[in-house]
């Protein structure tokens, strides 16, 4: 009797949705045209029911029920021109048809695109641990791997780089993948322990490369940063020196008239400026020549006497 009143239906102008106990989904939505088969004699009116949406699609792993009752209902409220009758089962058990995504296209991506972020360093990132394969719906397009751009200063120390799974045009997952970062610069070590008040000269270090340690590595004071500092506090041989382990006295003024060396390739002038800032032994600051009016970025060498380097 169902299938005749379907029928009729049909006959009529009407569509028919014939339900099946068990179907797969693809993608991340299921429409009508996955689960079940359209039929009616309008061939414009069927593709639009086909096309219809019946909601999410379950996840790998899952499954998600569809009832009849509530198919039909939905249907005829997305689609209130068209005549619809649900037949076939009462209830469809709907699982999802997965492709599966390599864990090692994950790390290489990742580890692509993390490089590409640490080139003007002399590092090395090695990955923490094995990334599983994943499974996700098929989708009609092929899985796309991105990595969003970073942004900020890298560190040492463990970096996580989220790498996204898009499925037709539509971000499905996100995965973390971890790295440990080493940095080794060219810093400046103490050939022997200091005492606090102690006045800091080159004689007092030698220059090696070495591994900084976190954050606090990278801003350790370059050999020229270091003239005429006095240590703070007492500190170990064979340590670098940061910021807050001396006390560096300002040699140039905001506001001073500065000599000016300017560099470019062998060739290099000197003219008079104006510092825009304080300025330490081996800081940047910026000045304004008082030729031109151009405003450069230079390097304190001195009192009152500031480097700039010009590409």
């Amino acid at each position: 009797m169902m299938i005749l009143t379907a029928l009729a239906l049909v006959g009529l102008g009407g569509v028919a949705v014939e339900l099946p106990s068990a179907s797969t989904s693809q993608g991340l939505e299921i429409s009508v045209a996955e689960v079940a088969r359209v039929t009616g004699e309008d061939a414009a009116t069927v593709k639009l029911v086909e096309a219809a949406s019946l909601g999410y699609a379950p996840a790998p792993g899952y499954h998600r029920t569809l009832r009849a009752d509530l198919i039909e209902a939905s249907l005829r409220q997305s689609l209130p021109g068209v005549e619809i009758h649900v037949t076939g089962a009462p209830r469809c058990r709907v699982t999802p048809a997965v492709q599966i995504v390599k864990g090692l296209d994950l790390q290489a991506a990742a580890a692509t695109k993390l490089r590409e972020s640490l080139l003007r360093y002399d590092a090395e990132a090695k990955v923490t641990g094995p990334i599983q394969d994943i499974q996700v719906p098929t989708s009609e397009e092929p899985v796309r791997i991105v990595v969003p751009p970073f942004k900020g200063t890298s560190f040492p120390g463990i970096r996580t780089v989220p790498v996204q799974l898009w499925l037709d045009r539509q971000l499905y997952r996100t995965v973390h993948v971890s790295f440990q970062v080493t940095i080794w610069q060219r810093r400046a070590v103490l050939k022997r322990a200091i005492n606090a008040g102690e006045p800091l000269h080159a004689g007092l270090f030698h220059v090696k490369r070495v591994a900084a340690d976190g954050a606090d590595g990278m801003l350790a004071l370059s050999l020229e940063e270091l003239g005429g500092a006095v240590a703070l506090k007492s500190l170990a041989a064979g340590v670098t020196v940061s910021e807050r382990d001396v006390h560096r006295q300002v040699v140039v003024h905001r506001g001073d008239h500065v000599t000016i060396r300017v560099v470019k390739g062998n060739v290099a002038v000197s003219d008079v400026g104006v510092a825009k800032a304080d300025g330490r032994l081996g800081e940047r600051v910026d000045v304004i020549l008082k030729s031109t009016g151009r405003e450069l970025s230079g390097v304190v060498r001195g009192p009152q006497s500031i480097e700039v380097k010009i590409q």
